[in-house]
C-alpha cells in the first residue's frame, strides 16, 4: 500500500501537478485520501524523500523538491568539437552550469594502472572536476592521463594551454593519438561518506559510478571515474546498429 501511495504522489510531482516548493497534504489528510494508516503514509513519504522528490523537516509538512534530472547523452561527450555537453544538459533544465577543477601529478594506484596498462606507481596527471547546476553539485569526475604519453606536450595539463576547454578527442588528436574507442562501465551503489559530502546527498540516495577508459587503437590513453547522484540523472546511450548485409546478385 505504501508503494502505491508513493507512486500516486510521485506521478503528481513528476507531472508538476504539485509544483516545486508546494507543501504536501498533512499525513492525516493523506491517510484519509488513501484509506491508510499514518504509519503507511510515513513509509510512502520515506520512499519519496529517499528518491529526492520531497523535503521533510521535523514537525513540519513535506514540500516538493525540484525534480528535473539532467539527461547525459554519452555519445555527445566523445566527438570532435563537442562544445560543453554538461552545460547544455544543465541549460536544458533551465539551470545555470558551472564547474571547478583541480589538477596535479599523481602516482597510478593498482586499479588505475590496470586500466591504463602501466606499472603501478607510474606518473599520471590527475584532474578532479565538480560540476554544478544552479550551485547544486551534480557530478564528480576524476580523470587520469599517463604522463608517459602527455608529459612535455601541450595537453599535459588538461585545463591549460592552447587546447583549454577542448574535448578529449581533439586534445589527444593534437598529439597524434586520436581516440578510437571509449568504454563506459556502470554500476549503482550507496555512496561513501566523502562522496555523499561532495554531492551533498541525502541519506538513502545511491550514486551511479561510470568507469571510463579511452583508447587510441589498443593503447589506453585516459581513464576516469564519473560519480553521479542517481536521482539527478538519466543516462542515454544511442547505439548504432549495422545495416543488414545482403548477398551479391
Amino acid at each position: 500500500m505504501y508503494e502505491r501511495i508513493a507512486s500516486a504522489l510521485r506521478d503528481q510531482i513528476v507531472a508538476r501537478t504539485m509544483a516545486p516548493g508546494e507543501r504536501l497534504p498533512t499525513q492525516d489528510a493523506l491517510s484519509e485520501t488513501f484509506g491508510a494508516s499514518r504509519i503507511v503514509v510515513r513509509h510512502a513519504l520515506d520512499i519519496l524523500e529517499g528518491e529526492g522528490l520531497i523535503d521533510r523537516v521535523q514537525g513540519g509538512r513535506a514540500t516538493v523538491r525540484l525534480h528535473d534530472p539532467l539527461v547525459r547523452r554519452s555519445a555527445l561527450h566523445y566527438q570532435s568539437n563537442p562544445g560543453a555537453p554538461f552545460a547544455e544538459e544543465a541549460l536544458a533544465t533551465e539551470r545555470i552550469p558551472r564547474y571547478s577543477y583541480e589538477t596535479s601529478p599523481d602516482r597510478a594506484g593498482l586499479e588505475t594502472a590496470a586500466r591504463l596498462k602501466i606499472p603501478v606507481g607510474d606518473d599520471v596527471m590527475r584532474t578532479e572536476y565538480l560540476s554544478y547546476a544552479d550551485d547544486e553539485p551534480m557530478m564528480k569526475v576524476t580523470s587520469y592521463e599517463p604522463l608517459t604519453i602527455t608529459k612535455g606536450t601541450p595537453i599535459e595539463r588538461p585545463e591549460e594551454g592552447p587546447l583549454l576547454g577542448a574535448g578529449i578527442v581533439d586534445r589527444f588528436t593534437s598529439i597524434g593519438l586520436r581516440p578510437t574507442a571509449v568504454v563506459e562501465r556502470l554500476q549503482s551503489r550507496m555512496p561513501r561518506p566523502s562522496e555523499a559530502e561532495y554531492l551533498d546527498l541525502r541519506p538513502g540516495v545511491p550514486v551511479i559510478v561510470i568507469v571510463r577508459i579511452c583508447y587510441s587503437d589498443e593503447t589506453p590513453i585516459e581513464t576516469a571515474d564519473l560519480l553521479l547522484a542517481a536521482n539527478q540523472y538519466k543516462l542515454e546511450y544511442a547505439l548504432r546498429v549495422d545495416p543488414l548485409e545482403t548477398a551479391a546478385d
